[in-house]
């Protein structure tokens, strides 16, 4: 019976995404590259879902994941070399991003395993062209919300089906406390939680635009059963009761939602300055009333975050090179520091600023910083002049990973997040064109107006390759 009912959902899965794929406009095949990369990204390695760990070992991993990523790598390169993508374009309209990663690559230099270090940092790297992939498509918004649907559609469902019927793929005992988790397709209740806030985000964008005035009329089918595979990932975030997810996806339905709302969508430019005087005003409220204590406990949660600032402490208390860290994700394989650790400090730090501060010290962080407030700036910008839900979308990805980043490590890490926060952090190219943004993203029934004279859609021309 449980094989009867994988296959059945897996032939609906293909029907799902091939009904998907033929009602949107303006994306070409080479989106399944940045598909299957983000559905292994959100779940487990490459190697094994094909029943195997192809001998690999803790320092170089598995040859088989990394063939996995370098031919994705090069596929995506193809891509954009064909649709003649100007490097030096790309890089002067996203400095930050490419700062980042400069600096990173030269902390491989002082990195204890500098091989494994630079490996890390490639396949890192290569986030950003399979990211170009979608960002040269002809519809770059199409495209973003097709591949996070496509793995909604497959990775939510199929998370269900592996707790509910196959108990040793679906969950696992926690090392620690010997209690099951629900897994799901990942391998850890947290990761299930963040394949679910990706995925969900995505959903409920493409289930908004799809239902905003002017749209083909959908039947209920086409209307409804979105809903219910997020449904079904709100069930999932139960079951893993991963907070942080559950805050973050909160959040973003929140911002996403507004802009249905007149009063809100009329002032969606001056979006950032409301957040940060929330922020603001949150502060001083807690210095007085320390309602963020309260706020965690009605969570179920305790000022620990569930042991982490223990964890946070112990590495602190490692004085790992504070001014350039110790490389590029190298010191959970540094023998200098693991054996000072105690066994139940696992391979994160479960928080994204710590994260970069191992790995590149202060100045690491500071490019990070730079990177966040670069794109936070370009964003605000957009949504004061065009609006639309594009700059929302971009707008709720940073803020989620700015707050998600504070209980887990995504920054820099083959993370599902990252790579959406790459994708908000460089600008649409649509057809491989001058960086910049497109009249796709210029404004929308629901968004502020742009410029009247300019087309709501882009013209038909063939699909790059």
């Amino acid at each position: 019976m449980p094989r009867l009912i994988l296959i059945v959902f897996l032939v609906f899965a293909a029907w799902l995404i091939k009904r998907d794929t033929a009602r949107r406009d303006g994306i070409s095949g080479a989106v399944w590259i940045p598909t299957i990369w983000i559905g292994i990204l959100a779940s487990r390695p490459f190697s094994t879902w094909l029943g195997s760990d192809a001998g690999g070992d803790a320092l170089e991993g598995s040859p088989l994941d990394r063939l996995f990523f370098f031919v994705f790598i090069f596929l995506a390169f193809i891509v954009i070399s064909r649709r003649k993508v100007s490097w030096s374009q790309v890089i002067s309209t996203s400095w930050p991003v490419f700062l980042f990663y400069a600096f990173m690559l030269i902390s491989v230099l002082w990195a204890y395993s500098p091989v494994a270090s630079f490996k890390r940092w490639f396949k890192d790297f290569g986030n950003i062209s399979v990211a170009l992939v979608i960002l040269t498509e002809v519809n770059p918004a199409q495209a973003f919300r097709a591949v996070y649907v496509r793995c909604a559609y497959v990775l939510i469902p199929l998370s269900y089906i592996f707790i509910r019927w196959f108990p040793d793929m679906g969950r696992h005992y926690n090392i620690h406390s010997g209690g099951l988790e629900a897994t799901g397709v990942t391998f850890q209740k947290n990761s299930l939680g963040i394949m679910v806030l990706a995925c969900g985000l995505i959903l409920i964008w493409d289930w908004l635009e799809r239902s905003k005035p002017g749209e083909i009329r959908q039947n209920w089918f086409d209307r409804y059963m979105p809903l219910g595979i997020l449904a079904i990932g709100l069930y999932l975030l139960h079951l893993c009761d991963s907070k942080t997810s559950i805050a973050c996806l909160a959040f973003g339905s929140i911002i996403l939602s507004a802009i249905r709302i007149p009063f809100l969508r009329n002032r969606v430019g001056s979006l950032g300055v409301y957040i940060v005087a929330s922020a603001a005003i949150f502060f001083v409220l807690d210095s007085l009333f320390g309602i963020k204590e309260f706020v965690v406990e009605s969570m179920g949660r305790n000022m620990t975050f569930t042991g982490r600032t223990d964890v946070w402490k112990v590495l602190l208390d490692l004085h790992t090179p504070s001014i350039l860290g110790t490389g590029f994700c190298d010191f959970w394989s540094d023998p200098n520091y693991l054996p000072k650790l105690p066994y139940w400090v696992e391979y994160s730090a479960h928080n994204g600023y710590l994260e970069t501060y191992l790995d590149g010290g202060i100045v690491g962080v500071f490019f990070l910083v730079v990177l966040l407030i670069g794109t936070g700036l370009k964003i605000n910008r957009q949504l004061s002049t065009t609006g639309g839900s594009y700059p929302l979308i971009r707008f709720v990805v940073l803020g989620t990973m700015i707050i998600g980043n504070i209980t887990e490590s995504h920054f820099g890490r083959m993370s599902p997040l990252w790579f959406m926060l790459l994708l908000v952090a460089l600008d649409p190219m649509p057809g491989g064109g001058i960086p910049g943004t497109s009249e796709i993203f210029a404004s929308d029934p629901q968004g502020a107006p742009a410029d009247p004279e300019a087309p709501s859609e882009p013209a038909a021309q063939p699909s790059p390759p």
